[in-house]
């Protein structure tokens, strides 16, 4: 479906966010990445001060009809609203799972719950989430993952016949010990973490497997490199309701998945993936089934890439036409 008549921008309070930009990509708007004062997080209030002049600054500039947000933080979207409160704009907040599920986020979940029923739609990941923001009493619109031709990224030089790339950030809920202890058992297997090992515990980088490797950061050709260049893609996680970036990206570009056993991750991944209980063991386990397996889990992969893509069309027209009918102030909300 082609570019609307619409002016429309979308605002993420981060350095970068690879579902954000594809969501601006699909519907060919402008994506402004508005961060400062990163690597300094007891700056925190300056930082949103800043943040939120330079996003209303931008609005006012560009001056879009409709405006997407991505939420954490919720100050991002409350800016957003004051725009559109004040020059009659709408806008639909894009919201992340931590925005809803995370601890540090809880006291925002009353404002949260007013801008999303001030909003054309709140877009969320899973329907879970979706039961939460209709208590609300305001609009939602599912979108799991937005499919994507992937850049063949740089070249990835790895060791042995058989290699995992493990997507992670040493997030609390990434289960990084019980992975490394699977690793130990299998020494013919290579491991290839990702993330900035600065928010790693030492006694991971100090105490890993020879078949470990920690790859620090890596730029997004690097990354994307690694992704294709490994025989499959593990991405894990501790908290149920949290859909995982790392596995679309894997259907994306055709990588077997091994992923945790949660319901949303079973039915949302339900080719060409393995799920697994988050234990040594069943990490171990679970690595020697994809060894077996590859050839049909490499070829399941595909058929659900084809299934997602199918799936995005429909959600893209949909979504395309709640903006098309919504009304033109952001308080007259649509009721679809």
């Amino acid at each position: 479906m082609g570019k609307t008549s619409t002016k429309m921008v979308f605002i993420s309070w981060i350095a970068y966010s690879r579902r954000s930009q594809l969501m601006a990509d699909k519907f060919q708007m402008k994506l402004h990445l508005i961060h400062s004062l990163k690597r300094h997080p007891f700056l925190a209030p300056l930082r949103y001060l800043l943040q939120a002049a330079n996003t209303l600054s931008t609005l006012i500039r560009e001056k879009p009809e409709i405006v997407f947000v991505q939420n954490p933080p919720i100050f991002a979207p409350l800016v957003v609203y004051v725009y559109a409160k004040l020059w009659g704009a709408r806008y639909i907040i894009d919201v992340h799972t931590t925005a809803l599920l995370a601890r540090v986020w809880q006291w925002s979940l009353p404002l949260h719950a007013f801008l999303s029923r001030q909003a054309i739609a709140t877009i969320v990941t899973n329907e879970h989430l979706e039961a939460m923001v209709k208590a609300w009493g305001a609009n939602t619109f599912v979108v799991a993952d937005i499919p994507a031709v992937l850049p063949l990224g740089k070249p990835f030089e790895l060791k042995g016949k058989f290699s995992v790339a493990v997507i992670n950030s040493f997030a609390p809920d990434e289960p990084l010990a019980e992975v490394l202890s699977a690793a130990a058992s299998l020494p013919d297997v290579h491991f290839y973490i990702t993330g900035d090992p600065l928010r790693a515990k030492k006694s991971f980088l100090q105490h890993r497997p020879e078949n470990v490797q920690f790859t620090g950061f890596l730029p997004d050709e690097a990354y994307l490199g690694l992704l294709r260049a490994a025989q499959a893609i593990m991405v894990l996680t501790t908290h149920d309701h949290t859909m995982q970036r790392g596995a679309c990206e894997a259907v994306s570009i055709g990588k077997p998945i091994i992923t945790s056993n949660w319901p949303l991750l079973k039915a949302y991944f339900h080719k060409g993936t393995l799920h697994v209980d988050n234990t040594s063991r069943g990490i171990r386990e679970s690595v020697l089934t994809m060894q077996q397996r590859l050839e049909m889990l490499e070829r399941e992969i595909l058929e659900l890439q084809q299934e997602r893509w199918k799936e995005w069309e429909e959600k893209h027209a949909s979504l395309t036409r709640l903006m098309e009918d919504a009304p033109a102030t952001a308080t007259q909300r649509s009721a679809g």
